[in-house]
């Protein structure tokens, strides 16, 4: 039996409560797990956990920015809607940025709200409305596979997202008669019929893509899946879509592919340093420094050094890992110290850096079942 789970200040402050899981089981029975994609826009208790590690807090910036500057375009009639792109490496918090966009785009409409509603217009203000095709965790598993078992070309993949946006908005307009072009053949109207819905609802949809492994070495198949959706991205329709990589320059290469025009965002996420460590643990701390009896963290070889001859500095030893394994290690050592029945204070100092190589982090054992993507 499942006992509550401990809310004092010894509990473990790195485990992540999956969205909604607290609204459906009995109070205190909710378990934290020990890594997900923060989504904060539906569960408040994710909006204390995102930190801003590798630069993150500069593409949501970024983004925010964007979201001023584009949105009253957004809203007219046969004008264009956004394509957010998300690039990084596997397991950096590629959809956990995303879902923070969402959560940003939530607080800057409630802030249009209330700025009509001192107008006396509150019917002014745009509804936000999102849609996830791939869940909270944005998989594209779902989408990515025919009824042979074989990767599905892009146009079924188009679809079958398609299908899935279609089912947030039923539920979100109930009553509403959808245009049966919505649900047809020809995608690319389909998002048109639902840019006028948009329109008659006085909604902006915030469209999350699925992730999908395209294993396209030089790019060439993400570039077109971008073209594709930045054709759907239509007047009052922004998307999402997530890249990974474990070369920028593939990143680049993808996005340069892309058409060069206001309608298209790109937000990248790299790699970790030693000093995004001490950020994730002083956040779990509130804020609070590292305490003065932490040990030292590891000097880095050849840092601090000035110019001239001596030894070339050696790589952050953090280089290889990536925020979902920081979460990780995080969580383990304070449970150890739960368990030990101690305080709960991890410093930057107790964590281990990762020895694997950087492109073993983060990735899942490939189904033997499932071939490679083929080049569409």
């Amino acid at each position: 039996m499942i006992g509550p789970l401990d809310e004092t200040e010894n509990a473990n402050p790195f485990g992540v409560f999956l969205p909604e899981v607290r609204d459906l089981l009995p109070v205190g029975h909710a378990r934290p797990r020990a890594d997900h994609p923060l989504v904060p826009w539906k569960d408040e208790s994710h909006t204390h956990q995102w930190v801003d590690v590798d630069h993150a807090g500069q593409q949501l910036d970024r983004f925010e920015q964007c979201l001023r500057d584009e949105l009253p375009g957004l809203l007219l009639p046969k004008e264009r809607g956004h394509l957010i792109v998300v690039t990084g490496p596997v397991g950096m918090g590629k959809t956990t940025l995303i879902h923070r966009c969402v959560q940003r785009a939530h607080e800057y409409l409630q802030e249009l709200s209330r700025h009509f509603e001192e107008q006396a217009r509150p019917n002014l203000a745009p509804r936000p409305v999102v849609a996830m095709a791939g869940g909270y965790k944005n998989g594209g598993e779902e989408v990515s596979w025919d009824g042979r078992g074989n990767f599905a070309d892009t146009q079924e993949i188009n679809a079958a997202i398609r299908d899935k946006l279609v089912e947030t908005l039923e539920e979100e307009f109930p009553g509403v008669s959808l245009d049966p072009s919505v649900t047809g053949d020809d995608v690319r109207g389909a998002f048109s019929s639902i840019s006028k819905l948009l329109a008659q609802q006085n909604s902006v949809l915030f469209a999350i893509v699925p992730h999908i492994d395209w294993r396209d070495a030089g790019g060439e198949v993400r570039t077109n899946f971008l073209k594709t959706w930045l054709s759907h991205a239509q007047s009052r329709i922004v998307l999402f879509v997530e890249i990974s990589h474990q070369n920028p320059r593939t990143a680049g290469e993808v996005i340069a592919g892309l058409p060069t025009n206001t309608a298209v965002t790109h937000l990248s996420l790299g790699s970790l340093a030693t000093e995004d460590t001490v950020k994730f643990t002083e956040a779990a701390r509130g804020g609070h420094p590292e305490p003065e009896d932490a040990p030292p963290l590891p000097a880095i070889p050849g840092q601090g050094q000035g110019p001239g001859p001596g030894p070339a500095p050696a790589q952050d030893p953090w280089r290889h890992a990536d925020v979902r394994y920081l979460r990780q290690e995080c969580f383990r050592v304070a449970e150890r110290q739960r368990l030990a029945g101690g305080r709960v204070r991890v410093t930057a100092a107790d964590l281990a850096a990762p020895t694997l190589d950087s492109a073993d982090l983060g990735r899942a054992s490939a189904d033997p079942a499932r071939p490679p993507r083929r080049p569409a």
